[in-house]
């Protein structure tokens, strides 16, 4: 990708993810980011074909990094489970530490093709996970982890988000995590307990400044 084309798709994730913040995503248009970036809907459509697509970019993003993050830390690429939650715990942790972030989730989560669009997502990445290790995962009981751990996650953080609920992040990981490995159906009680435990423990060692820091490229304001 040369030079040029990077900065342009920088540009339009930054222009964009402001414009997200100031009108909302549901009211940001293309046209909107197109006249902001400086370019016409055409030339957006050749980085971005809907809105949506720099979003789950955005999440994906983020994904990336903490899997890199990950693997700078020397952890084991074959140990799935582990490596899921602690992926699940710096996720949160991410978005709930940056406002402007979580705001965005918020509004976000709502969208239905953004909901269906981020599952896909964490369920590709997990079945590619998956293929490296020795685990025998059912393809059901994948989609069923995700999908459900999605759905309480949004809504127990959009609950903490409005200062709902009594809970904290890490009640709310705990939570999510241990449903989400239970699901999966291949582990016992006590290990699934050990995993979610153990990932928390990592992910709070671990430096999430150097994480947020890592996102400037549509974190900052421009």
């Amino acid at each position: 990708m040369s030079n040029k084309k990077i900065d342009i798709e920088e540009q339009i994730i930054k222009k964009s993810f402001n414009l997200f913040l100031v009108n909302g995503y549901e009211k940001t248009t293309i046209r909107q980011i197109a006249d902001s970036v400086g370019i016409g809907r055409g030339h957006l459509y050749y980085y971005f074909k809907k809105k949506e697509d720099i979003l789950l970019f955005i999440y994906k993003t983020i994904l990336n990094k903490i899997y890199e993050l990950i693997s700078n830390h020397h952890m084991n690429d074959s140990e799935l489970l582990l490596n899921y939650a602690v992926t699940q715990c710096l996720y949160t942790y991410t978005i709930v530490r940056y406002e402007k972030l979580f705001r965005i989730y918020i509004e976000a989560s709502k969208v239905p093709v953004i909901r269906k669009e981020y599952v896909n997502l964490l369920i590709e990445l997990f079945e590619k996970k998956a293929l490296e290790t020795h685990y025998n995962v059912k393809e059901k009981d994948i989609y069923i982890s995700v999908a459900v751990g999605c759905a309480g996650e949004e809504e127990l953080l959009r609950r903490y988000y409005n200062k709902e609920i009594g809970l904290d992040i890490e009640d709310i990981i705990k939570s999510v995590l241990l449903t989400r490995l239970f699901l999966l159906d291949i582990i016992d009680k006590k290990e699934v307990y050990e995993i979610v435990d153990n990932a928390i423990d990592i992910a709070n060692n671990l430096n999430i400044d150097e994480l947020l820091e890592s996102f400037d490229i549509f974190l900052n304001k421009v």
